[in-house]
């Protein structure tokens, strides 16, 4: 068996193709499952497959907590009998752009000057099929990120009142970023944030208005 080459990001989820060859083909073929074991140094993840013809199996690449190699094993199952190798092959998980802007979201939470100076991204539009695939990239890697203990959208400490600034919140509006502005309002300080205006008065909801980004002015209008 082969697997296509493939540099997987670290929030996963990539389509992964497997080719069967002639002699990994199973007499009882119905009667056969694969899996696939991705083995890091310090996590293991187990997918099923997709049967897509009788020599191509599809799976989804899982999320990795860090950039290595990992050892990713094609493993047969059958009913009464022991799971088997088939096939092995490393794979390199690698930080792409949609982890990097993820990684810069976590660490400005509460930096009001951090997102003041992102303002001046508002100079280069994205393209709208551009945004709509960052917005889906930066939402997965940060559900898969492992974030900092007590970490709060508005990054204050409990019982404080924060004063009005850019949080994370005008950030998505401002992009229309809203897979990212959902999951901000699922975490800790997200409703706070909701009502926080910034130094200009406007809160996030004012935001999309202001930009024309219907869908996440209605998220957030709830």
């Amino acid at each position: 068996s082969y697997f296509t080459p493939l540099l997987p990001s670290l929030q996963g989820e990539c389509l992964l193709t497997v080719q069967l060859c002639d002699e990994d083909r199973f007499d009882d073929e119905e009667d056969v499952e694969f899996y696939l074991l991705f083995a890091g140094t310090s996590q293991r993840h187990l997918t099923s497959t997709r049967r897509v013809d009788h020599v191509t199996l599809h799976a989804v690449c899982p999320a990795h907590g860090c950039c290595e190699a990992v050892l990713v094993t094609l493993c047969s199952a059958r009913p009464g009998r022991p799971v088997g190798s088939v096939a092995q092959e490393r794979f390199l998980f690698v930080q792409d752009l949609a982890f990097d802007v993820a990684q810069f979201l976590v660490s400005s939470a509460g930096r009001p000057a951090a997102l003041e100076d992102a303002r001046l991204l508002d100079e280069f539009p994205i393209p709208p099929a551009e945004s709509e695939r960052l917005d889906g990239s930066v939402a997965l890697a940060m559900r898969h990120m492992a974030l900092p203990e007590g970490w709060s959208v508005l990054g204050a400490g409990e019982g404080s009142e924060p004063s009005p600034q850019e949080t994370l919140l005008h950030f998505a509006a401002r992009r229309g970023l809203w897979r990212l502005a959902l999951f901000l309002l699922q975490q800790p300080g997200g409703r706070a944030a909701l009502r926080l205006p910034n130094r200009q008065g406007a809160t996030p909801v004012d935001v999309a208005r202001q930009r024309g980004n219907c869908r996440v002015e209605e998220l957030l209008a709830r």
